[in-house]
Order: C-alpha cells, then sequence, then structure tokens
C-alpha cells in the first residue's frame, strides 16, 4: 500500500526553513478557543521517547565563549563523548566557564548512562554558582529523568524564579505536571512556550526543540493535527540546519525528535531517515538506534529490532527507551522472563516511567499474577491520577501477545482518561478491526482521525474500509464473506460450501466451535490485504489470520503473480481461527503452525525435506524453548522454511506417541494459562526434556524416510572434506565426494581426484559421476554414458548417476530405459518429486495412460498450485472411464484456478458421466459469476 495522500501524511519538507541562521521564522503555532478543561497526557512509545530525550542548555554560551566550548560541545554532539569529557574538565578550571563546562560535561555522561555521576557534576557546579538558572534547570531535568519529581519540580520553579523564560526548567515543570494528570497546569505551562515564541525572535536549537515539544503537546491535547506538520518542518528543521559559520548540521537531536514524530505517525520510511541523519552526524546516537529499532519492530523485523537495542546499550547501558526495545523484543519471543529484567533495570533508572511500568503490568498479566497486577495499577494512581499513557502501553503490549480482550478493556481506560487525545480510540479501532468489529472501528477511525490525521495507519485502514464499502456480503451458517461482486463472486459462492465442509471437519478434530461468525474476507488488490492485515505497505503473504478473522488475496488480485491453492489457504488459516480462541490466544506458535499445516491436506514440501536431510545429521535444529523464534526473528527464510517443518513433526509426535487425543488436551492446557512444560507434564505424563529427547529420535526417523530409510549423510563443505582426508588419506569415498565438491572449481584438479579414486576401485559412483561430467562438458556424450552405465549398482544406485543417465536415455528416445532407472531412483528417494516429474514425461513419451495415472496422483500432491498436472490428471481419468476420480482431480484444479475454462468443463464431463446433471447445473451457473475466463 503507498503511504496515504500528502493531506494526511506528516512529511518532512525540503524546502521549509532554509534562509539563513538568523532569520526569525513566521509566526504561525496557532490557538484555538477551548471549552472546558482539557485532559492531557503522552501519546504512546514514541512520545515517551520524546520526554526521555536529553534537552541540551548552554548552547549559545558555550558557542559564544570561544572554539574550546564550541570544539568540546561539538566531539559531544559527534558522540566522542571521552573526549568532549576530557575538554569539558579542563574548560572547568576557567571560573568563567564552569557552567557551561558543567554542563556539557554533565550531557557527555548522561549520553554514556552515567545518570548519577551527571548529577553530581551539576551540583558540585550549583555549590559554586547557586543562583545560575541553567544549571538550577539541568538539575531539575536529570532528576525528572530519574524520577525524582517533587525534588525536579523544586529546582525547577526555583530555575524559573531566577529566569522567568528559562525554557528548560519550564519545559520540566510541563512533563511534571502532565504526568501527574494536573491538567490544567500542564496545557498553562504549554501556552506559555507559545506565547514566548509568538513574542521573541527564537534562534537558539535548544530553544527550538523544547518549543516544538511543546506544541506538540498543545496540538495533541487541541486536536490541531496541522501544527505536526509545522513544528516538524519549522521548529526541528530550523533546529537542525547548520549555524553560521559550518558546512554541516551538527545539532542531531532535532533529526531525532523528527525521526521519533513520524515514527508515532507511522511514516516509517521518513523516520528511519531522519534517524539516520541523526546517526550521521552521531553514530553513537542511542536514541536514534532505539528509533531505528522500533521502526523495524513495525515490519515485525524482529532480529533487527534487538540488533539495534543491543548497538544502544553498548553506548549507554541505562537508557531506559533502549531497555525498554530490548524487553519488547523478549516479549514478542514469549520470553516473558527476560523481558522483566530489562524492565527492572529500566525502573532502577526511572521508577515512574509509565512506558515501562506498562510492560511490567503486561508481564505480570501475562504471567497470571493478578494480584501484583493489581498493585502496580494502585502504585501507579499514587502518582499520576489519569494513567492514560499506563493503558495505552499496556493495550499496545497486551494486543502484540493476542490477549485482545484484556488489551480492549486498556484502550478503553486509556480513553477514559484522556477522552481528548487520538491515540486510544485510534488503537481501539485498530484493535476491533483485528477482531472483525468493523463498524464500531470505523467510527472510532474516523474520530481517530478527524483528531490527527497524519497516523498513517489509521489513514491506510480507512482506505482499507472505503475499499471494502464496494464489496458485497455472503454470510453461511457459520461464516461471513466479503468478496469484490465483479470479480470473485463464483469464488466466494464456490468457497462458500467449501467453508462449511471445512468447519464441520475442524469442529469434530478440536471438538470445539467458535462463538461467532467466521469474518472471511477476499480482496482483489494485495495492497488491500496487507492494508487490512497490518496497516501498512509491505506483507509478504498471500492470508492471514488476525485473530478472530480471515484475510486473504483473491488468486487473481492485483499484485499477485499468478492463481495459487486458495483452499489451502483458507484451511490452514481457519485451523488458527479455532486454535485461537479455543485457547483465548495462549496457544504458541509452533503448535498452531503445525496443526494448521497439517490441516493443508498436503505433504512436506521438497523444501522442508531438503532442509530436514541437511540440517538434522548437523544438529542443527530448533526445539520447544527455540522455535517460536524460527517464526518471529527466523535468521533467514531457510530457518522459517525449517520452523514449519518441525512444527508439524512436533504435531505427529504428540499424535503418534501419545495418542490423537492428547493435542486436544494440549489446547486445553494452553487455555488454562499452562506453560509448555507445564502442559506436557500434565497431557503427556513426562518431563518436558523427557519430551524432547522422544522428539529426536522421532524426528530422526522422520529425516531417514527422505532417504529411503537410509542415514542422512552429514552435509560436508570442500573445507570440511579437506579436513576429513588429511586425517584419512586412504578414505576413497571422502577423495571421490572432494572431486565432486571441487568441480565447479577446479577441473583440473577433480578430473586428478576422482582418477585416482578409479585407480583404486573402479565403477565408484561419485568419482565416475565426475569425469562423466568432465566428457560431458567436453561434448563425449557416448564416452559420459559408458562411465555412467559402469558406475550404475542397480542393488544401490546412486541417485545422481541415475538421473544423469535417465535424462541421456530420455534425450536418446530409449523410453522404457529412461522409466526404469527413474523408477529406482523413485524407490531410493520416494519423497523427491524430481522422479515423479521425470516418470511422467516418460509415460505420457510411451502413451501408457494407467502409469501416467499412478504417477501423476503421487506427484499433485508434492506442490498445492500445480493446476497443470491436476487437470491433466483428470483428463486421463475420464479417458480412462474413472469420472469419479476425474471429479476430484477438477475439483482440485479449480482450487488453483476458478475461472479456467478447461477445469470447468472437465468437471461438468466427470459429473455428467456420473449422472450428477443437476450438480452439474448448479455448478455452472455459479461458476458462471466468477469473472472472466482464463485459458484453459
Amino acid at each position: 500500500m503507498k503511504p496515504v495522500a500528502s493531506c494526511s501524511e506528516l512529511t518532512r519538507s525540503t524546502t521549509a526553513v532554509m534562509a539563513g541562521a538568523t532569520t526569525a521564522l513566521p509566526k504561525t503555532i496557532g490557538f484555538r478557543p477551548l471549552a472546558g478543561a482539557v485532559d492531557l497526557s503522552r501519546s504512546g512509545p514514541s512520545t515517551a521517547a520524546l520526554s526521555l530525550l536529553v534537552v541540551f542548555v548552554g548552547a549559545t554560551l558555550c558557542l559564544a565563549d570561544g572554539p574550546s566550548l564550541e570544539e568540546a560541545r561539538l566531539r559531544w554532539l559527534h558522540g566522542n563523548y571521552d573526549e568532549a569529557l576530557a575538554s569539558y574538565a579542563e574548560l572547568a578550571k576557567d571560573a568563567k566557564l564552569q557552567v557551561p563546562a558543567a554542563i556539557g560535561k554533565s550531557q557527555a555522561l548522561q549520553s554514556q548512562g552515567e545518570y548519577d555521576k551527571a548529577l553530581e557534576v551539576v551540583e558540585a557546579a550549583l555549590k559554586d554558582h547557586p543562583a545560575e538558572a541553567a544549571l538550577i534547570a539541568r538539575r531539575a531535568q536529570l532528576l525528572y529523568l530519574r524520577g525524582r519529581w517533587d525534588d525536579a519540580l523544586q529546582s525547577a520553579n526555583k530555575a524559573i524564579d531566577a529566569n522567568k523564560n528559562q525554557l528548560l526548567a519550564r519545559w520540566v515543570r510541563t512533563e511534571i505536571y502532565r504526568d501527574r494528570g494536573d491538567t490544567a497546569k500542564a496545557k498553562e505551562e504549554v501556552l506559555w512556550f507559545i506565547r514566548y515564541y509568538n513574542d521573541n525572535d527564537v534562534t537558539n536549537p535548544d530553544d527550538l526543540v523544547l518549543i516544538g515539544l511543546a506544541s506538540l503537546e498543545h496540538a495533541r491535547w487541541s486536536k490541531l493535527s496541522d501544527q505536526f506538520e509545522f513544528v516538524l518542518n519549522e521548529l526541528f528543521a530550523a533546529a537542525g540546519k547548520p549555524t553560521k559559520g559550518q558546512e554541516e548540521k551538527t545539532y542531531w537531536p532535532a533529526e531525532y525528535q523528527a525521526g521519533a514524530l513520524l515514527l508515532e505517525k507511522y511514516n516509517r520510511g521518513e523516520a528511519l531517515d531522519a534517524f539516520d541523519k541523526a546517526l550521521t552526524i552521531n553514530p553513537r546516537c542511542a536514541e536514534a538506534l532505539v528509533g531505528k529499532g522500533y521502526a523495524a519492530l513495525m515490519k515485525i523485523e524482529i532480529k533487527d529490532a534487538e540488533g539495534f537495542a543491543e548497538r544502544a546499550l553498548k553506548v549507554n547501558p541505562q537508557l531506559p527507551e533502549a531497555l525498554r526495545l530490548r524487553a519488547d523484543v523478549y516479549l514478542a519471543t514469549g520470553d516473558v522472563s527476560s523481558a522483566r529484567k530489562e524492565l527492572d533495570r529500566a525502573l532502577k533508572v526511572n521508577p515512574r516511567e509509565e512506558s515501562t511500568l506498562a510492560r511490567v503490568g503486561a508481564c505480570l498479566l501475562l504471567e497470571h499474577k493478578n494480584k501484583d497486577y493489581e498493585a502496580l495499577v494502585n502504585e501507579v494512581l499514587k502518582f499520576d491520577t489519569k494513567p492514560s499513557e499506563f493503558y495505552y502501553e499496556l493495550g499496545d503490549r497486551l494486543e502484540e501477545r493476542r490477549r485482545l480482550d484484556e488489551a480492549e478493556k486498556a484502550f478503553k481506560k486509556a480513553a477514559e482518561y484522556r477522552p481528548f487525545l487520538a491515540g486510544p480510540p485510534s488503537s481501539l479501532g485498530m484493535l476491533y478491526m483485528r477482531m472483525g468489529r468493523e463498524k464500531e472501528a470505523r467510527e472510532l477511525l474516523n474520530k481517530g482521525f478527524e483528531w490527527d490525521n497524519f497516523n498513517v495507519r489509521v489513514s491506510n485502514t480507512l482506505k482499507v474500509l472505503k475499499h471494502l464499502d464496494r464489496y458485497e456480503t455472503l454470510k453461511t451458517e457459520h461464516f461471513e464473506l466479503r468478496y469484490d461482486p465483479k470479480a470473485d463472486t463464483g469464488l466466494a459462492y464456490y468457497m462458500a460450501d467449501y467453508l462449511e465442509d471445512i468447519y464441520a471437519d475442524l469442529t469434530k478434530k478440536f471438538q470445539f466451535k467458535p462463538k461467532e461468525r467466521v469474518l472471511l474476507e477476499i480482496f482483489n488488490r494485495h495492497d488491500m490485504f496487507a492494508g487490512r492485515v497490518t496497516a501498512l505497505p509491505d506483507l509478504h503473504t498471500i492470508g492471514a489470520c488476525t485473530g478472530r478473522m480471515v484475510a486473504m488475496d483473491s488468486p487473481y488480485a492485483q499484485g499477485v503473480r499468478k492463481p495459487f491453492n486458495w483452499a489451502r489457504v483458507i484451511r490452514h488459516e481457519i485451523v488458527h481461527v479455532f486454535n485461537l480462541e479455543q485457547t483465548n490466544f495462549l496457544t504458541p506458535h509452533w503448535l498452531t503452525e503445525g496443526l494448521a499445516v497439517n490441516n493443508e491436506g498436503f505433504p512436506r514440501p521438497p523444501v522442508w525435506n531438503q532442509l530436514l536431510g541437511e540440517r538434522v545429521p548437523a544438529g542443527q535444529i530448533m526445539n520447544l524453548d527455540t522455535i517460536d523464534l524460527g517464526f518471529i526473528r527466523p535468521r533467514d527464510q531457510l530457518e522459517w522454511n525449517m520452523a514449519y517443518a518441525q512444527s508439524q513433526i512436533y504435531v505427529n509426535f504428540l499424535k503418534d506417541q501419545y495418542g490423537p487425543e492428547a493435542v486436544g488436551a494440549m489446547l486445553d492446557a494452553y487455555r488454562d494459562g499452562l506453560s509448555t512444560a507445564e502442559a506436557i507434564k500434565k497431557v503427556c505424563k513426562v518431563d518436558k526434556a523427557e519430551f524432547e529427547e522422544g522428539y529426536k529420535k522421532y524426528l530422526q526417523g522422520e529425516t531417514e524416510k527422505i532417504k529411503g530409510g537410509k542415514p542422512v549423510e552429514k552435509a560436508r563443505t570442500k573445507a570440511d572434506l579437506m579436513k576429513a582426508l588429511e586425517k584419512e588419506p586412504d578414505n576413497l569415498d571422502l577423495k571421490a565426494e572432494l572431486a565432486l565438491a571441487t568441480l565447479g572449481s577446479d577441473r583440473v584438479e577433480a578430473r586428478k581426484l576422482a582418477t585416482q579414486v578409479l585407480d583404486r576401485k573402479p565403477k565408484h559412483p561419485k568419482a565416475s559421476l565426475v569425469l562423466a561430467r568432465l566428457e560431458r562438458l567436453a561434448g563425449n556424450i557416448e564416452k559420459e554414458r559408458s562411465l555412467l552405465e559402469d558406475a550404475l549398482d542397480k542393488n544401490n544406485p546412486d541417485p545422481q548417476v541415475l538421473q544423469m543417465l535417465g535424462k541421456i536415455f530420455y534425450d536418446a528416445n530409449e523410453f522404457p530405459k529412461a522409466a526404469e532407472l527413474f523408477e529406482l531412483g523413485r524407490k531410493a528417494e520416494p519423497l523427491e518429486p524430481e522422479w515423479l516429474q521425470q516418470l511422467a514425461r516418460v509415460y505420457a513419451q510411451l502413451g501408457d495412460k494407467e502409469k501416467q495415472i499412478s504417477v501423476l496422483k503421487d506427484l499433485v500432491p508434492t506442490d498445492a498450485d500445480d493446476y497443470e498436472h491436476r487437470a491433466r490428471l483428470g483428463r486421463l481419468l475420464l479417458e480412462t472411464d474413472k469420472p469419479a476420480e476425474a471429479e476430484k482431480y477438477a475439483r482440485q484444479a479449480l482450487e488453483i484456478d476458478i475461472r479456467n475454462k478447461e477445469a470447468r468443463d472437465l468437471l461438468y464431463k466427470a459429473l455428467n458421466a456420473q449422472k450428477k446433471d443437476a450438480e452439474a447445473d448448479r455448478l455452472k451457473k455459479l461458476l458462471e459469476k466468477s469473472g472472466k475466463d482464463s485459458a484453459g
């Protein structure tokens, strides 16, 4: 999905405020009359990050006092913190520079997480300069960041008494009033900033950022969404531009703030650009690294998010935002215990940070520690009478963990405490979309968008709802289908019967029925499907269950390359609907994915078998503690596939070892809140370690089936083979394997090694294979054939020899010989579809319909999206007077391409041949609605 239109997307102007360092900004921060009191709060994670940003004071003083102070400040701004500390320590020896030096030193210490030392430096300087407003304000800021609000407020008031225009002190006071729930005083402070800006020529970057932060709060509280763009393109842009005498930007806080604001509005792309600009200035800007981490979390790029958190913590080991990011990574993977450790560290820095406390609350609810959670809420209420942010963040964390009902309560509570904020109703609307409650969602999203029309996710979701307005609804007993009437009417009606069959099957298997009709939406555009599922542009899948509804692409959707097996997608996703609701959304990934894959009705894909064959012998497998990470933060696509393969085998092991009823019992155990170890103990009567040992043996057996019962050899690299051969120089098998591995890089060496093997062991298959390939490269096909024929052992054939020799026979039109070899390969590797594909070609050339049918019946299940072979199988079955079977495969073909005229005609003929004329007529009328025919 493209980002929303410019009228409703917060973007950065490239031309705003670039007229020079001393140019005054236009006075456009506006007021709108407000009736009654306005409740105030921060609006979510990104705003919390804003509140913790170190606002840097004393910049003008530093720059005005000469190059030494300027150089020290630049070293700090560029992330050279130790050099900055040394410079400030030297500068502090000059009595005239003690104040800016102390402030600069405290900033450098804070950037590295030395909060106590930063405060000590400021308090030491205050002994000599007790009336210096900038120092007092800096003390207030540091105390606020540690949660010492009473002391911070006292210092802020003292600084303002000394200098009524001390902006940092004003901002600290604003934050404290806001966080305590004192809405009237907070609003008064915010309006002071706006008046100050409108009455003064403000050019200092520190002041511009503070005014920007205050203006953002005013915009959030007063529904002045146009002010977001002003702050971004005027205030932050002016603060970040080069000052006089500088060629490059050096003030990274302005870029960071711009990124934080853009991220708050889910404008991920421009947010990343802003964070990158901050990091270009300061490669050690921990705050910007955290921003990039949260941008990664938006796309569920868990591994990248974790990496950014680690990088930030190397710079500042105590940065609360980074600790929360790492906690969120742990929560995303279900590791509540590790998340709590990170949050406890963050609370030591600031025990009143509601962003942190909300995550602690989520952990307590996830661990079913309800009394501890209630105590936590009571503690929050002692210092914040309107803890909207606490509940807002809590709702986000609970929704991420699929605790939808509890998330709903949290968002409602956040909205109750701060009824004028756009965040809570917008998030509640997004939650209702996930739950399939679109009517309620639309009302809330419209409200949120009216108050803040720059939220990309809200805008995108409203676009999806508007798109869905053109769709029609088909209701069955247990489903509600929404579809494009111009493109997918036939698909929807054909799918309706199919869905009820699935429902009956799953109800029987799981002994459970969802409470309400399941909503299924079929999208005619992939971007709209992506928007429905994530409200953001990119989604590299074609079907998804969001909790209580299923969305999928039409097989003919714009953006889908070719038709796919829509029936398989439905079977998979509906299983998730059952499992999630049956367990109150507590089932782990591995169990529901394994069950969903099994219910697709197809054998493991070849790529899964290949992975099992490579990784199981090497010991590169996941266990129940790590397998969910394969879905959530896989290292690559192969690990993601491996997670699916192992999950399916876990489910099969559970059923085979402990009985079919064990699956339902495990689901019940998860519904009751048991951990995996507790569930296994209750259901299987063994501990988790014993269960895992049994699974490993079962997995090894499954892997051996791939090679026809033979032990699977561990895959070895060329370097591994060379090292092994050094230890066993007379091992001819190793030498032949090395020759094969060397063939692509050094043909001379490969020939040498293969010849050495054949001199001692004639007809060695791998050595013969090497020489045969060399002969083919030289154009000596007869010599190649001779070498392979000599190497062939029909009682124990080498698959590669069979494959090469079989293709030689096929190309020479010696089809019976080719068939014989491909059948040997099929026997040697029964789960490898390549042999079936070759046999289908051979038997077609031989005109042997019965053998074609036999092979195709084994072949088509290996590829759910293979239309051509299903259609061919249906034709052959009709030609051999097997109409009932022909009907089965004609229907399978339609499950891939329902518009295909050939498949439809094949189905009609199969039905008529069985005297099912009424059914044929019914389907003909129905399928005529399926849209434009595709080629047969």
